[in-house]
């Protein structure tokens, strides 16, 4: 302050300028209040750089900040496009979908349409060629009646011969056996027995072309018939072909009365292939009402034969057989399989049927005895077939009528031949109904079966 007053008094030598702080100056020429002052200036000098320092570091902060957000930013615009990109790529999908769609939609409705037209178009064929069938078909119904007819007739025809020839054999044979003498030579007996056997094979057409074809039996069928004849003896009748057939179509069947049946097909059939069963004509009234088939002392044999082992009593008589009433059919038969046994009611269609199969074993057994060895065996097959057929027909229930038709009693079934070369003192003699097997002994005014 000294220095500038003192050039000041220099550059203004005529004008003298006292400082109003001439009174603050020390001894050492500084000035108090001025000190004061500048300190204050350094002091807020100081404070304002620290403010700025601190407005620097905020600064800086919110530039960071700033920075951040914008990377933030943009990366949200960039996933925003994305999705949104996204979004266009499905919206666009689902567009060409839904386009696919209703093409397909559209393709698959034309496509029923043509489909269900040519379904129409087809059915409408089908319709017409179906009523063109029907029509035909009834045509040739009407025809095949007409042939039909005139075929039964014919079958009729033959199976009445056939029958009858049966009748005639075992008559004719009946009468050679009770002519026989003992002084008659086996050349002899051979002759009369060719000469009594009349062939029961449907005849041959009347004055046929000579160009006609000759009709021929099967010769299978004749070879397993053959086979069973020739080796009878060394097997067991279900071993042979023959016999599995006739079981299975013939014998079975017969034996085979339905549900209601009180006999065991099984049983029965092992039982007659062994020895004939015993049957007899009796009155219906002769039968009672409350008889009990089986006791405590003995059970039948015909009801062990049974399928159902139980105690019961009859109101109303039914055949054992079939199980019809009374009132159905009359049971004017009974039978039982052993002497021991109880009588039984049948009526006449199930007796036929037994006796059927009845005299069809007695023809086996004879074969397999040995007893028709002088036959041959075309005859042999021609009776076969002849005892087949009646089976058949007693299995129809039509046996009576095919009888009554050739003139014969319609109770008296077709019987198995008799050896013509078998005496009364042979070791084993027919089990027919003239002579009886070593099993079965002879009934007194009985029809044993084989009867």
């Amino acid at each position: 302050m000294t220095t500038t007053t003192n050039d000041n008094n220099n550059n203004n030598s005529t004008t003298t300028t006292t400082c109003p702080c001439t009174d603050l100056i020390d001894s050492d020429g500084n000035c108090k209040q001025c000190q004061r002052s500048l300190a204050k200036s350094a002091a807020e000098i100081e404070r304002l750089k620290r403010e700025l320092e601190e407005k620097d570091a905020a600064m800086e902060r919110m530039q960071q900040d700033m920075h951040t957000l914008n990377q933030k930013y943009v990366a949200e615009i960039n996933r925003v496009a994305e999705v949104q990109h996204e979004k266009d790529m499905v919206e666009h999908e689902l567009e060409e979908l839904s386009t696919r769609l209703f093409e397909q939609a559209n393709g698959m409705v034309a496509a029923e349409k043509r489909e269900k037209w040519l379904l129409e178009q087809q059915l409408q064929q089908a319709e017409e060629h179906l009523r063109a069938e029907k029509s035909q078909l009834q045509e040739l119904r009407e025809r095949m009646m007409k042939d039909e007819q005139h075929e039964d007739a014919q079958v009729i025809v033959r199976a009445r011969k056939d029958l009858q020839q049966l009748h005639i054999k075992r008559a004719s044979a009946t009468n050679l056996y009770r002519r026989k003498t003992t002084t008659n030579t086996v050349a002899q007996k051979k002759q009369q027995q060719q000469q009594s056997r009349i062939t029961s094979m449907p005849p041959p057409p009347p004055s046929a072309p000579v160009t006609q074809k000759t009709m021929t039996i099967d010769e299978i069928q004749l070879e397993a018939f053959q086979e069973f004849v020739q080796s009878s003896r060394s097997k067991k009748l279900n071993q042979f072909a023959y016999m599995k057939h006739c079981l299975a179509e013939d014998v079975e069947p017969c034996l085979r009365f339905g549900s209601h049946s009180r006999l065991s097909v099984k049983k029965l059939n092992e039982y007659l292939s062994r020895q004939p069963c015993f049957i007899e004509q009796h009155q219906q009234d002769s039968v009672p009402t409350g008889t009990t088939y089986s006791s405590a002392a003995a059970r039948p044999l015909w009801e062990r034969f049974s399928s159902n082992h139980h105690h019961h009593h009859q109101q109303q008589p039914v055949c054992v057989a079939c199980g019809r009433s009374s009132e159905h059919s009359p049971l004017n038969y009974r039978f039982r399989v052993d002497e021991m046994d109880e009588w039984a009611p049948i009526d006449q269609y199930c007796r036929d049927r037994l006796v059927a199969v009845c005299e069809f074993y007695v023809f086996i057994r004879n074969i397999q005895h040995g007893l028709y060895s002088d036959r041959a065996i075309d005859d042999l097959y021609a009776e076969n077939i002849c005892l087949r057929l009646q089976m058949f027909y007693s299995r129809m229930g039509a046996l009576p009528v095919i009888l009554d038709g050739i003139g014969v009693d319609p109770d008296a079934v077709g019987k198995a031949s008799q050896p013509l070369d078998t005496i009364p003192d042979d070791a084993y003699v027919s089990d027919g109904s003239i002579s009886t097997g070593p099993q079965t002994p002879v009934q007194p005014q009985h029809e044993e079966i084989a009867s």
